[in-house]
């Protein structure tokens, strides 16, 4: 790899950080330990042993579960204290919404917002 991918820069060296399945594996190389050319080398090969190691990153595939932030599992179309549903949109750079009695009168009317707001 060519590529800084996985590495920063920071004012004292440089910081290699790899997240696999939840763990963070990582190491710091500091430019007192032979210059920051020398170090980014040390860095970038121990990035690319690491990753020889752990293998490529796995992305889930399949259905997607819904968000834990989204109860209609539409974006933009959530529910209210009241029981009302509310569809939210941009339009001109500000923010609009309408309530609607159903779900689907929302999900529909968000979407036509969407067809004639978009840019």
């Amino acid at each position: 790899m060519t590529k800084r991918t996985n590495i920063s820069r920071s004012p004292l060296g440089w910081t290699v950080r790899i997240v696999r399945d939840g763990v963070e594996y990582s190491r710091y190389f500091r430019f007192s330990d032979g210059g920051v050319r020398k170090s980014l080398q040390a860095a970038t090969r121990w990035r690319d042993d690491q990753l020889q190691e752990l293998g490529e990153r796995r992305w889930k595939t399949g259905p997607r579960s819904k968000a834990r932030n989204n109860s209609s599992g539409v974006t933009g179309v959530s529910r209210n204290p009241y029981g009302r549903w509310v569809a939210t949109w941009q339009e001109d750079g500000r923010q609009r919404f309408k309530t609607f009695a159903t779900k689907r009168e929302a999900v529909a009317h968000r979407k036509e917002q969407l067809t004639q707001h978009a840019r």
